[in-house]
Order: structure tokens, then sequence, then C-alpha cells
């Protein structure tokens, strides 16, 4: 079983910080409408998830440790039974939802889980915090590689046969994208290369992209994979359903998307 654990829809602007509107709403002018939705995948007893949303770092005072136990719980899942966290990137609004804030300090949200990620983008994220001066940003890294079981892709592989991390790069130089392979379920996710199904049929480079063209490329290449081989696609970003399907293609209209708004079992056909 695979679900989007959606935990709202923002207003995002250059400046990177997440501002909460209604689902209906339109962004502020110039900003970017955006919905997040890390993914639960569930396999006998498997439980794992694919990024952990915005955590602290959600522009308002929403206590985001409830938020994901309201949604695990729909699934008869708490933070506790997630066995694994797979990162796409390192981006507060992916990998912020690690660490729960509560009482002036820091906790893990997932405090059984393995996280799993680029050791180069970690590097590059701490990095850059650390060259903007972000102390809070910073807090924030030194906990999390202090109190949590981080395994980076370069040194380790993850456990479970039907998990894939490969580089890809694209939005970030290290980005991830993540597959899950189980009998006649697979779904890939590619974090923000493909963040929204608006993208899927629209040829764009990215201005906040660290290699636009190679975004795109790498787009082309998965939605072709997703078709001949049935793959789920996992949008990250998606508004109004972050799970689709592809039907068909044709040259002149593009895919055939099917979305669908929040679980799927079983293969896309």
């Amino acid at each position: 079983m695979i679900a989007a654990l959606h935990e709202g829809t923002f207003s995002v602007g250059d400046d990177g910080r997440f501002m909460p509107i209604a689902a209906g709403e339109k962004p502020k002018k110039g900003e970017f409408k955006l919905g997040i939705n890390p993914f639960l995948i569930r396999n006998g007893t498997f439980s794992a998830l694919i990024d952990a949303g915005l955590g602290p770092f959600n522009g308002h005072s929403t206590d985001h440790h409830t938020l994901v136990t309201k949604n695990l719980e729909r699934h008869k899942c708490t933070p506790e039974d997630i066995q694994h966290v797979y990162c796409s990137h390192a981006h507060l609004d992916h990998i912020g939802g690690l660490l729960t804030e509560r009482y002036g300090t820091y906790d893990l949200t997932f405090p059984n889980a393995v996280i799993w990620l680029s050791g180069r983008d970690w590097q590059r994220f701490v990095e850059e915090a650390d060259n903007n001066d972000e102390q809070a940003v910073l807090r924030w890294a030194i906990f999390l590689e202090t109190h949590a079981d981080l395994r980076f892709i370069e040194n380790h592989t993850p456990e479970q046969d039907f998990i894939t991390m490969k580089t890809i790069g694209g939005h970030t130089e290290f980005h991830q994208g993540i597959f899950y392979h189980n009998g006649n379920e697979k779904a890939m996710m590619l974090g923000d290369v493909l963040g929204r199904p608006e993208a899927i049929n629209r040829k764009f480079t990215a201005k906040f992209d660290f290699d636009g063209k190679q975004s795109q490329e790498k787009r082309d290449i998965y939605l072709r994979k997703a078709l001949e081989e049935k793959y789920f696609i996992l949008t990250y970003h998606g508004c109004h359903g972050a799970i689709s399907i592809l039907k068909s293609y044709d040259e002149k209209k593009g895919y055939e998307v099917e979305q669908i708004k929040s679980e799927v079992s079983g293969n896309a056909t």
C-alpha cells in the first residue's frame, strides 16, 4: 500500500517560506502554490516514508507531530512504527519533518527510523546554512546528526531489496530518485525533479534547479519508464492529488494522466 499524507497547501515565494493557504485559494502574486505530501509505504510488517514534510518550518503554529500522527492513524500506523525514511534531497520542505520542536528543543519525529539520504547533498545543505549564518537551521541539523540514525547512500545501500535510491541530479546536484518494487506494485518518486502532476506534460527549465536542463532530461526518461513499466508516479508537491498513473502517450497531446487522491495498492493497470 502507498498513501499520500497530505499536510496542506502553501504559497511559496523566492524567500522559500511556506505560508499556508486554503486548497482552493490562489497563491500570492509571483509565488507558487505547492502541496506537501510525504508518502507512506506499508508492505507486511514494513512501514516507511518517502520524504518527511515541513516539520517546524511550516510557516504557521500547527504542531507538526500532531499532524503526522493524525495522518498516520488513518492508515493504522504511528510515528514509532516508521522503520525507514527515504529522502529525495536535503531541502527543509522535504526533511524538516524529521524533527519535532517541543519545549524549546527538538525530538525525533520517527524515533525508530533509519534515515536514508545522499551524504554529499547533506554536506551541501549544512555548508549553505553555515555560509548564510542560518543559526536555526544549523541547530536543527546538528540535533539530527547527533540523535538520528543517518545512513548516507554513498556508504550504505538501503536494506530492503524493494527500495532503490538512484542519484539523478537536476534539482540539486546529488538529488535522489526513489523507486519502490513489490511484486506488481511499483512506484517512483523523483522529488522536485517531478514535484507536481502539472509538470508531466510541460517542458521547462526551472530557475531554482541546480541544473534545469538535466531535470527535464530526467523527467523525459522516467516518464517513459513509468508508462512502459506501469509505475505509479508520486508527486510530493501535488495540491489536488499526489499519485498519478500514465495511461497512454500521444505525440501531440502528451501523456494521458489519471490522478489518484490519496492511496493505491496493486499495479498501475
